[in-house]
């Protein structure tokens, strides 16, 4: 299907700036994009720039501006292949390459990187730990993306996380990233994130009794299905679906190209595998805090995926609807993510819920 530009920028653009991409490149790509054929060489013309950028730093021994630079080659990459399904070949090398640029980066920043590889299922998947210094080992949050989407776009939201004394260990589960190619997207995605929390448990870094797990539209649905884990001490819903087959015909197209990818299938295929993506019959399991948190003006996901997850859930849950906010609530960020910080802060510091 051939998506107008006007169109794909209106859904895009929040959540670009919300990744921490910077104005005036934005505004390049967008003169320069008027056939989305056109749209990955942009950014794959700005993160060249930065690459050259980061390997001139290192050069002069300016180890934060060459771990920032890559960090941004790292996040273009990612929105050069974002949602594009022109050229699948060309899809996978951004992605092997926002992967080399992030490694590249990860020792520069701060707090640090560490890549991790934890095995799951027939596959590889990729994380990377970053813990900000602390008198003691600090909780952790995982934090999963969404069917498209990749640990490189989590920059802007770790940081919110590190500012309150939390770790974060961002990953790309199977049908995410580079982990696609050896495993597909799962229903039950708390397969994959206990695997998670089985390599975390190994750790002396974190405090491997405090661990949350936050998700992002897929990466929502699939942290309540990880939620049935005892060992994690909370989790956070933000524009998550309850039930993918009631959803499925009102999504973007976009967004069903996504997903239907994701799981190694055409659009026509996937219909066939959706009764799988349900939350009906998991919620029940739960027994740490949840906050669900959703969009009034959602075009992906609509509130009453959100009430089905509160109606049930028997866990201590809170609810927060933001009536102005779009997906996953990329327009109200500057609200939303210190909201989630917050409540995630007092969860696993063990202080009142702010919520």
């Amino acid at each position: 299907m051939n998506v107008p530009v006007a169109k794909v920028l209106s859904e895009r653009l929040p959540r670009i700036f919300a990744a921490g991409a910077d104005h005036s490149d934005v505004q390049r790509v967008i003169t320069q994009v008027t056939d989305m054929s056109l749209w990955p060489q942009a950014w794959l013309a700005l993160a060249t720039g930065y690459e050259r950028q980061g390997e001139k730093a290192l050069e002069n021994g300016a180890h934060t501006t060459a771990g920032e630079a890559f960090a941004r080659q790292a996040l273009y990459c990612h929105f050069g292949q974002f949602a594009f399904f022109g050229d699948e070949d060309l899809k996978r090398r951004l992605q092997a390459m926002q992967n080399v640029a992030y490694q590249r980066a990860a020792p520069y920043l701060s707090p640090p990187g560490i890549h991790l590889e934890i095995a799951t299922t027939g596959a590889m998947m990729r994380g990377v730990l970053r813990v900000p210094e602390a008198d003691r080992p600090p909780p952790c949050v995982i934090l999963v993306p969404g069917a498209d989407s990749t640990k490189e776009e989590f920059q802007t939201l770790e940081a919110v996380f590190h500012r309150r004394g939390l770790a974060t260990c961002s990953v790309d589960g199977p049908g995410q990233g580079l982990t696609r190619a050896a495993a597909k997207l799962r229903p039950d995605f708390e397969v994959p994130i206990g695997h998670v929390l089985d390599s975390l448990q190994q750790r002396e870094d974190i405090n491997t009794q405090k661990i949350g797990l936050w998700g992002r539209s897929f990466g929502a649905y699939a942290a309540l299905r990880g939620a049935i884990d005892q060992r994690l001490s909370a989790v956070v819903s933000i524009g998550g679906f309850f039930d993918l087959p009631t959803v499925w015909a009102r999504m973007p197209y976009s967004t069903q190209e996504s997903i239907a990818y994701a799981m190694g299938l055409s659009v026509e295929e996937a219909s066939s595998a959706l009764p799988s993506y349900t939350l009906k019959g998991h919620l029940g399991e739960v027994r740490c805090p949840v906050l669900i948190v959703h969009s009034g003006g959602d075009e992906v996901c609509p509130v009453t995926e959100s009430e089905h997850m509160v109606s049930d859930l028997s866990a201590p849950t809170s609810y927060q609807l933001f009536e102005n906010g779009n997906h996953v609530c990329d327009n109200l960020t500057h609200t939303v993510r210190p909201l989630m910080g917050d409540w995630l802060q007092s969860i696993l510091f063990g202080r009142t819920t702010p919520v």
